[in-house]
């Protein structure tokens, strides 16, 4: 993703979230906010303003190549937004284990020092995991922003309900929702996505046989992101007989499933489709999460053609004694390219 910058409003009080925004219905001044995250591949910043309704400002986005470090790319972000360090909350939400001082990303060159942080914007940085802070989000999602996948219909997230949130992209990323009846919001974050793969049929088998052999320990990571697509399919040139020394990029692939016009490609991503639903199956049994799944990230949402054709349900539903109960649990796609942001000040706001 190319360097960006754009503005939105987003309500994050998951219960208000239904009632429109009307500019002007906040005169007084309040407190503003900073959010970012960081996924990987893309750094994204946003000021927030707002207590019930949440407004999410200046969003901007750069490739995480842009800068040497994530220092960098955040003085950058508050000297071109006029947003000056003064004690003000601020969230970070990061595609990885967010404990301790020092913080490493798995796909991602930079790391975060919490101490440096703090010691920057003169407050207690807020560090969650990019997928805990998506899930923040859903609460405030309408029918509008949801794709069926399957036969069960789309449900918002409503109180009483347990969820799970899973997406691909440069990484495999899962977290736990909760919503408790009186409303609260109880998030557990997962790095679920680091999980060894664990293969259904013979074909699944031969892809854990070739991916052996060059990472060691497979994970679920290792096939279901950009750079597992792209893995399945330089595996599956291997094995038919026509390798391939430098796959075509995940985008391609999928697109080129989507229009048939490369076998290998279509057979690349229905593998990576029933892979995702023996994945995401095993998640909810294990998670509880039997009110419904999110699935978010642009990337599966490119596969939505690919995600109906039946291979993701199928394995999705395939647990033997409780296939009856995963066929009626919900899968959908949530459209929301600010979730994560948005989420980030939902948590910031619940601190």
């Amino acid at each position: 993703m190319t360097a960006g910058h754009r503005r939105a409003i987003v309500a994050v009080n998951p219960f208000l979230a239904l009632l429109p925004y009307c500019h002007g219905q906040e005169s007084l001044p309040v407190e503003q906010q900073l959010v970012a995250a960081i996924d990987g591949d893309n750094v994204a910043f946003a000021l927030t303003q707002g207590k019930e309704r949440v407004r999410i400002e200046e969003v901007r986005r750069f490739p995480t190549s842009a800068f040497p470090t994530f220092t960098d790319a955040l003085q950058s972000y508050t000297k071109g937004a006029g947003f000056r360090p003064d004690g003000s909350g601020f969230c970070l939400a990061v595609a990885g284990v967010s404990r301790g001082d020092v913080i490493t990303l798995p796909n991602c060159r930079w790391f975060v020092s919490v101490s440096g942080l703090k010691a920057f914007l003169r407050t207690e940085p807020l560090i969650i995991n990019d997928f805990a802070a998506t899930a923040w989000a859903v609460p405030s999602a309408d029918t509008t922003q949801l794709v069926r996948i399957g036969a069960v219909p789309a449900k918002p997230a409503r109180p009483g309900g347990t969820y799970l949130i899973v997406g691909t992209g440069s990484g495999l990323g899962m977290a736990i929702l909760s919503v408790r009846e009186d409303g609260r919001i109880i998030v557990i974050e997962s790095e679920g996505g680091h999980a060894s793969f664990a293969p259904q049929n013979a074909e699944d088998e031969a892809l854990l046989t070739a991916l052996r052999k060059r990472f060691g320990h497979v994970s679920f990571e290792r096939v279901l992101s950009r750079p597992g697509l792209e893995n399945i399919y330089s595996i599956l040139a291997e094995q038919s007989g026509r390798p391939v020394s430098d796959p075509p990029a995940s985008s391609r692939i999928i697109a080129s499933a989507a229009s048939c016009t490369d076998p290998l490609a279509a057979r690349a991503a229905k593998l990576f489709a029933a892979i995702l639903g023996n994945f995401v199956g095993n998640a909810v049994l294990t998670c509880g999460a039997w009110d419904g799944v999110f699935l978010v990230e642009p990337m599966l949402g490119e596969m939505l053609p690919i995600l109906n054709t039946g291979a993701f349900r199928s394995q999705f539903a395939t647990k033997g004694r409780m296939s009856r109960a995963l066929e009626r649990v919900p899968t959908v796609w949530l459209s929301n390219d600010t979730a994560t942001l948005a989420g980030a000040a939902a948590a910031l706001q619940a601190r």
